[in-house]
C-alpha cells in the first residue's frame, strides 16, 4: 500500500502529465473514453476537482456539497486553458496536504470519509485517467506494480461498491489475483463480497486488472474460476453509473 504522501505525488504527477500535453496531442481521441480527446480528459480532471474540493471542505453530513461543487464547475468558462485546468485540480490536491484524519463528506461512501481517503481516491482515479491518455498517445504506462496494486485495492473497497449502489445491481462476489512480474507469482486476493449468488475469480497483470475494473479495454486478464457473466456485469457498472460528457 502507498503512503498518503506517495498517493499525492502520484495524483500530482498524473495532473502534470495530462494537462501538460502539446496542442497537437490535446486533439488526439482517447479510445478508452469514447467521444473524448486528450483535452477533454484534462477538462474532466480539472472540473471534477472543483467538486472534490467542495466535498473535502464539507462536513460528513453535508451531501449537498457534491451538488454545490458540480454546480460551481459548470459556472467555470468553457474552453479553459490546460494551465487553468491544472490549477483547479491542484487546488483540490492542496486541501489534502495536512490533517489526513479529518472527517469530511466522501462521495464514494455517500457520507463520512477522511482527507486521507480522498487522497487514495485522487491517486486511483487520476492514475486511471493517466493510463487512458498514455494509451491514446502511444506512451508506455507509467504506473508501477505497487501503485497499480494500491489503486486496485481502492477500486475494490470503495469505487466498485459505490458503482453497485448507484446502479442498484449486485453482480456477485468478485475476487482478484494480481500477477507479479517475473516469476508469475500472484498477490492478493483482493475481494469484493456480495449478497448475490454469483461468484468469479479473475487474474492478470496489475495495470491491466485496474483498467478492466474501470471498464476499460485490457489485455491479459482472465477468468480463473466461476461465472464470467459476473465479471462482465462488474466491468459494466462504471459506465452505467456515470458517463461524463466532454465538459468543453
Amino acid at each position: 500500500m502507498l503512503t498518503h504522501d506517495e498517493r499525492l505525488a502520484c495524483a500530482r504527477s498524473a495532473v502534470d502529465y495530462i494537462t501538460g500535453r502539446t496542442a497537437d496531442e490535446q486533439l488526439r481521441p482517447v479510445p478508452n473514453c469514447p467521444g473524448w480527446t486528450v483535452y477533454n480528459a484534462a477538462a474532466h480532471i480539472g472540473r471534477v476537482a472543483i467538486a472534490w474540493e467542495s466535498m473535502i471542505g464539507a462536513t460528513p453530513d453535508d451531501p449537498a456539497s457534491r451538488t454545490r461543487g458540480y454546480a460551481e464547475s459548470e459556472r467555470r468558462p468553457a474552453g479553459a486553458t490546460t494551465a487553468d485546468l491544472a490549477s483547479w485540480a491542484n487546488s483540490a490536491l492542496d486541501q489534502l496536504e495536512a490533517d489526513t484524519d479529518r472527517s469530511c463528506y466522501f462521495s464514494m461512501t455517500g457520507g463520512e470519509g477522511t482527507v486521507g481517503l480522498w487522497g487514495w481516491h485522487a491517486a486511483s482515479e487520476l492514475g486511471v485517467h493517466r493510463l487512458d491518455v498514455e494509451l491514446a498517445l502511444g506512451h508506455p504506462h507509467s504506473l508501477d506494480e505497487r501503485q497499480a496494486g494500491d489503486a486496485i485495492a481502492y477500486t475494490a473497497q470503495y469505487f466498485l461498491p459505490a458503482m453497485r449502489r448507484a446502479v442498484g445491481v449486485d453482480p456477485g462476489r468478485l475476487e482478484f489475483s494480481i500477477a507479479a512480474a517475473g516469476d508469475g507469482e500472484t498477490a492478493g486476493p483482493v475481494v469484493i463480497e456480495s449478497d448475490g449468488e454469483g461468484s468469479v475469480r479473475v487474474g492478470g497483470p496489475p495495470v491491466q486488472l485496474l483498467l478492466a475494473m474501470w471498464g476499460r479495454p485490457h489485455d491479459g486478464v482472465k477468468v480463473l474460476e466461476g461465472d464470467a457473466a459476473v465479471w462482465d456485469q462488474w466491468r459494466a457498472l462504471p459506465t452505467e453509473a456515470f458517463q461524463f460528457g466532454t465538459w468543453d
